[in-house]
């Protein structure tokens, strides 16, 4: 058995587990060190319902062979403004929830700190994990996910009227997700729409009517999805081997081929 030479731009636990390249098949074969739980965001991209991240890229990320792209202006951004959506939310949670939910009391719940839950709300499944927004409540019990997002690109959340009602595939994959490991059957959406400069000073952005929206949705039925998305994970994760590469792997398959495999 090969493994690649270790490498201070190596995976994140310190190992570097890769046995073979099979250019022929374009996979990477691969030994298993500790396998990561398909979350929100990984959910879309598996299915192939991302324009971000292909199943190899999120294959080799679970796998630890890629610690994950670097991190850009945008996830910073949306990082230090979810929380500011969630409080816009929360102070003005009837004028923006009592329609779309029917209920003059909801409550907007903060989800369990990410580092006291080891950045995952959902311990009790051994195949599906990650974090959720919050929570909205009423009539005494949890109704619905609340989930937050960020977005430069507010054409692909506009409906045929011009309306904020669209939501991009790979975010109800995610929220649908976390709405079925939670027991929940409705989805609240709060999206903040920024400018570019708006990157640079995230923290001085402020969440107001003309740049936030609410979008409330009926959890999809995520039977097949979820379906589909384990039996990936048994093919691959457990059988230590990526799916085939693409051309849009080509920077990630030139990075990995940077560690030359040496025999033990």
């Amino acid at each position: 058995m090969c493994m690649a030479s270790r490498s201070p731009r190596g995976p994140q636990d310190g190992r570097v587990n890769i046995i073979e390249f099979d250019d022929e098949d374009k996979v990477v074969v691969f030994d298993v060190y500790r396998k990561k739980k398909i979350t929100g965001t990984r959910l879309g991209p598996i299915l192939g319902m991302s324009e971000f991240a292909t199943p190899f890229k999120i294959c080799c990320e679970m796998a630890g062979l890629y610690p994950g792209d670097k991190t850009t202006k945008y996830m910073e951004a949306g990082n230090i403004i979810e929380p500011l959506i969630r409080n816009y939310v929360r102070k003005n949670a009837v004028s923006l929830l009592e329609g779309p939910l029917g209920t003059k009391t909801p409550i907007v719940e903060e989800p369990v700190d990410r580092v006291k839950c080891s950045f995952d709300h959902f311990h009790d499944n051994k195949v599906f994990g990650g974090l959720v927004d919050g929570y909205i409540s009423f009539d005494g019990k949890r109704q619905a996910i609340l989930e937050i997002k960020t977005s430069h690109d507010k054409e692909k959340w506009l409906d045929e009227n011009g309306n904020v009602t669209v939501v991009p595939e790979s975010y109800i994959m995610q929220a649908g997700l976390y709405a079925e490991l939670s027991k929940l059957d409705r989805i609240v959406f709060a999206v903040g729409f920024l400018e570019e400069e708006d990157y640079d000073r995230p923290a001085f952005w402020v969440p107001t009517p003309e740049n936030t929206y609410i979008i409330v949705i009926d959890k999809p039925d995520m039977t097949k999805h979820m379906a589909d998305a384990e039996e990936w994970y048994h093919r691959y994760l457990d059988a230590g081997e990526t799916p085939a590469w693409t051309d849009a792997d080509a920077e990630l398959v030139a990075w990995l081929k940077s560690y030359k495999p040496k025999k033990r």
